[in-house]
C-alpha cells in the first residue's frame, strides 16, 4: 500500500503602481481580495501539505498569508481574519497591514470532501473569466470562514455512466464591518450530469446562499436559533421574533443562481457553452428575469503548449431584473384591478434589510462588473451601486513561442445603475467602459535559484472609472517536498 506525503510552498514579493489614484480593474479584480486598490508592494507567503493513502483517502492543509504597506494610517485593530499593524505615526506615513488569505484544513475519501476555514474558491475557464463559472459565488472577494461538505460528481448506479449527480452544504460567517454585524452566510447546491454521448456531456444545476442572523443596528439581534436555522435552510417566512418582511417573504436574504452548461470534447480540444443565471427572490426562481446571466463561450485545446490554447467569450446581461415594477397590478394604471404581487425590480446583491448586500471587505463577492458603494463614514459598504449591466468579455491564453505563458483579458461594459435611483444621482449618463489585462509568467531562470518572474499590465479607458494604466510586477521563490511510502 503506497502512501505519498506532498509539501509545497511559496514566497512571493509583489510591487504594483498606476498612473492613478487607484489600480485598474483587472489588477485587482478577481484576486481573492488581497490586492490593495491603491500603490503597494506587498508579500505573499503561503504552504501547502496533503497525505494521500492508497484506500483513496487525502488529508490536506494550507495557509497563505498577505502583508502590504500603504501610505496612510489605519483607525485601529479589526477582528479576525484580518490582522492589522498600525503605524501610530504623523497621517501619510507609511503602514503594515495584514491579512490572511487561507488557513484551511481538510479531508477527502473519493468523491467526498470537507474543507474546513478559509481557502480559495475553485475557479473554471482557466482564469480568463468573470466569474470563473460562478455569477454568484466568484473570486472577487476575501475568503469567507466556515466549513463546505462537498459530493463530487458521481456515477448513479444503474444508469450506466449516463446520469451523474454532484452537490454541496455549507454554513460561513462574515467578520468585516457590515451594516448587520457578525451576519451568517448558508449555501447549499445541486447538479445533475448527463451523458447525451460518449463525447457530450450536459449539465444542470441550482445553488443559493442566505445571509441571516447577526446584530442589525435599527432591529437588533436578529433570528439565530436552530429553529430559524431550519427556516432559511429551507426557505421558510421568519416566526414572530422576524421583521415584518421577513415574517412576510423568507427569513434572511436569499439568493442564487440556475446553470446549464454542455460540454463536447473533441480530439484536440473541448468546446463549452454555458448560462449562468442569478436570481434575487421567486420572480428569478420562475425565470421572470430572463435573459439576465452570464452566457459563456469557451474552446479549450489539449495542448497547452500552444500560442492560443484558450480562447472565451462571455455576454452579460443584467438589466432586465424581472421588470421595473415589483409590487404591482398587472396594468399599472388601471387602480381598479386586483392588486397582485408580480415580481420585478430584483435589485441583485442589495437587500433592505442586510444593506451591505452581497459583498465583502468591501467588494462584491460575486460578478465584480456589478459595482460596490464606496465605504461611508463609518466604515462600512451599504450595497452595490450598479447591477444593471450589458458587457462583452473576452479571454485568451498560451504560450509565446510556446514557452511563455500569458493571459489576455478585454471587457467592455455599459453601466445602467439601478432601478431605485435616477441614472443622474450616479452618472450624468449610462458610462461605458473598457478595461484590458495582458499578464505573463516567465520561467524560472534556473534550477539552482528557482526565481519565478510574474508582469502584469493593466488599462481603463472610459467613464466609469478613470482612465488609468498599471503595472504589476511579482518575484516568486517556492519549493516542494515529496516522500512515496
Amino acid at each position: 500500500m503506497s502512501q505519498t506525503c506532498n509539501l509545497d510552498w511559496d514566497v512571493s514579493l509583489y510591487g504594483a503602481g498606476a498612473s492613478g489614484k487607484s489600480l485598474p480593474f483587472w489588477a485587482v479584480t478577481n484576486k481573492n481580495g488581497i490586492f490593495p486598490n491603491s500603490h503597494s508592494g506587498f508579500v505573499v507567503a503561503g504552504t501547502d501539505f496533503k497525505y494521500a493513502s492508497k484506500p483513496g483517502i487525502d488529508v490536506y492543509a494550507g495557509f497563505k498569508f498577505s502583508g502590504a504597506v500603504t501610505p496612510s494610517v489605519l483607525a485601529g485593530v479589526s477582528a479576525a481574519p484580518e490582522i492589522r499593524w498600525e503605524n501610530r505615526s504623523l497621517p501619510g506615513q507609511s503602514v503594515w497591514k495584514g491579512m490572511i488569505e487561507e488557513a484551511y484544513a481538510g479531508i477527502g475519501w473519493k468523491m467526498l470532501r470537507l474543507d474546513l476555514g478559509m481557502i480559495d474558491r475553485e475557479y473554471d475557464y482557466g482564469g480568463l473569466s468573470l466569474t470563473g463559472g460562478n455569477i454568484v459565488w466568484s473570486g472577487n472577494s476575501r475568503n469567507i470562514p466556515g466549513y463546505n461538505f462537498q459530493v463530487k460528481y458521481f456515477e448513479v448506479p444503474g444508469t450506466k455512466g449516463i446520469f451523474s449527480i454532484k452537490a454541496n452544504y455549507a454554513d460561513y460567517k462574515l467578520f468585516d464591518d457590515r451594516y448587520v454585524d457578525r451576519a451568517m452566510l448558508h449555501n447549499k447546491s445541486l447538479f445533475f450530469k448527463f451523458r447525451l454521448h460518449k463525447r457530450v456531456h450536459f449539465q444542470i444545476g441550482l445553488e443559493q446562499w442566505s445571509l441571516w442572523g447577526g446584530i442589525s443596528p435599527t432591529l437588533g439581534r436578529q433570528p439565530d436559533s436552530f429553529n430559524d436555522y431550519l427556516r432559511v435552510v429551507c426557505g421558510m417566512s421568519g416566526g414572530s421574533d422576524a421583521s415584518e418582511s421577513d415574517q412576510i417573504n423568507a427569513l434572511g436574504d436569499h439568493r442564487g443562481r440556475e446553470k446549464v452548461m454542455i460540454d463536447w470534447a473533441a480530439d484536440k480540444f473541448t468546446l463549452s457553452l454555458a448560462y449562468d443565471k442569478p436570481f434575487e427572490d421567486g420572480s428569478g426562481t420562475r425565470f421572470q428575469n430572463l435573459p439576465d446571466g452570464v452566457y459563456t463561450l469557451f474552446c479549450s485545446f489539449n495542448d497547452k503548449d500552444r500560442w492560443v490554447s484558450d480562447l472565451l467569450y462571455e455576454f452579460v446581461y443584467t438589466k432586465w431584473q424581472s421588470g421595473p415594477y415589483h409590487d404591482t397590478s398587472q396594468d399599472p394604471d388601471r387602480k381598479d384591478e386586483e392588486f397582485q404581487i408580480l415580481g420585478g425590480r430584483d435589485n441583485y446583491f442589495n437587500n433592505g434589510e442586510y444593506k451591505s448586500g452581497w459583498t465583502y471587505f468591501g467588494r462584491t463577492i460575486g460578478l465584480p462588473l456589478i459595482t460596490p458603494k464606496p465605504v461611508n463614514e463609518d466604515g462600512i459598504v451599504l450595497g452595490v451601486c450598479n447591477n444593471r449591466v450589458v458587457a462583452h468579455h473576452f479571454g485568451m491564453a498560451g504560450k509565446f513561442a510556446r514557452k511563455v505563458p500569458y493571459r489576455f483579458k478585454a471587457t467592455y461594459s455599459k453601466n445602467y445603475g439601478l432601478y431605485t435611483q435616477s441614472i443622474k444621482e450616479l452618472f450624468e449618463q449610462a458610462p461605458e467602459q473598457l478595461s484590458l489585462a495582458l499578464e505573463v509568467d516567465f520561467p524560472r531562470f534556473a534550477e539552482k535559484l528557482p526565481l519565478a518572474v510574474s508582469v502584469g499590465v493593466y488599462g481603463d479607458v472610459g467613464e466609469l472609472y478613470q482612465n488609468n494604466f498599471g503595472l504589476t510586477l511579482r518575484l516568486s521563490y517556492g519549493g516542494s517536498w515529496k516522500t512515496v511510502k
